[in-house]
């Protein structure tokens, strides 16, 4: 049964979701476990189905004018601009998700084209609404240097400029969330700078996860509502605050 339990010849019901249940013939270890529970999604745009999540849920996404090309790990995703973005639903657990200030993490290689401001990683709660959440974008004055930069709503921004970035260049960027330490951010697998303690905002809803900037947000915060330009491989969305350890390994990859 799933959803209730004979006892004594007394049925009683769950009353609640389930979701994504599997039976698997062997004992799983811990690291499976852990991944079954905690990796909301992985996009590793490889052929021959390099839109689909290769995590355990198949949240699988659009594209609308990106293409495939060569990337950091076998193929990548790559953005020209305007109009050109990814898109994938079903994220429960992210900063701008279902429930306030939920750990989080979000991972990502990325090789930008051009340095002017941009947004490189939203999180919205519909296709048809300005209510979203840049997450990661580009920081850049005068569109000849450009900076990571990471951002959470608190009733006011919380802001973190990360490293310069240079073009066509490979950089892994992985962005974490805690109540406890807030927003994290590590490059090439090592760490940076964190915000420190704060209240991530919640839509309430479940969200869409947008690469390569689909929205205008309505309030965008110090991530420029602007195209990114570049290519995007081995993203990873994750459910928890992953370690530096973790982090390490993925900047590796």
């Amino acid at each position: 049964d799933i959803g209730s339990t004979l006892v004594l010849s007394i049925r009683n019901y769950f009353n609640g979701y389930i979701d994504n249940v599997k039976i698997t013939t062997r004992a799983k270890t811990s690291d499976e476990i852990l991944t079954a529970a905690t990796l909301a999604g992985y996009f590793s745009f490889d052929m021959p189905s390099p839109y689909n999540d290769n995590g355990p849920n198949s949240v699988n996404g659009i594209q609308n004018s990106a293409v495939i090309v060569s990337g950091r790990v076998n193929q990548a995703i790559r953005f020209s601009g305007s109009s050109s973005y990814f898109y994938a639903y079903g994220f429960f657990q992210v900063g701008y998700g279902v429930l306030a200030s939920k750990s989080f993490s979000v991972s990502l290689w990325i090789n930008p084209t051009a340095l002017t401001a941009s947004t490189i990683v939203q999180f919205s709660y519909s296709l048809t609404t300005y209510r979203c959440h840049n997450l990661i974008g580009i920081f850049s004055n005068y569109g000849t240097t450009g900076q990571i930069i990471i951002q959470g709503w608190s009733s006011s921004w919380i802001i973190l400029v990360g490293s310069y970035l240079t073009t066509n260049t490979w950089t892994h960027i992985s962005v974490t969330y805690s109540y406890t330490n807030g927003l994290t951010l590590y490059v090439n697998g090592g760490y940076f700078d964190q915000t420190g303690s704060f209240t991530f905002t919640n839509s309430g809803y479940i969200t869409y996860l947008q690469l390569g900037f689909m929205y205008t947000c309505s309030s965008s915060g110090s991530v420029s509502n602007s195209a990114y330009q570049g290519s995007v491989d081995e993203v990873y969305v994750h459910s928890r605050e992953l370690t530096q350890a973790e982090v390490t390994t993925l900047a590796s990859s």
